[in-house]
């Protein structure tokens, strides 16, 4: 059947660097996202 192997099809791909502009959005996101997490709690300490 089909769907019989697809993990083993799925590493047998060969692995594709990173873009650097997908380095570069995830470096922002998680730079946004621990900003964010830091001035909600600042935020949530004062109130």
């Amino acid at each position: 059947m089909l769907h019989d192997n697809i993990g083993e099809q799925i590493r047998a791909l060969p692995t594709e660097p990173l873009l650097p502009i997908e380095k570069k959005l995830i470096g922002w996101s998680l730079g946004i996202g621990i900003a964010l997490l830091i001035v909600l709690t600042a935020i949530n300490r004062l109130f």
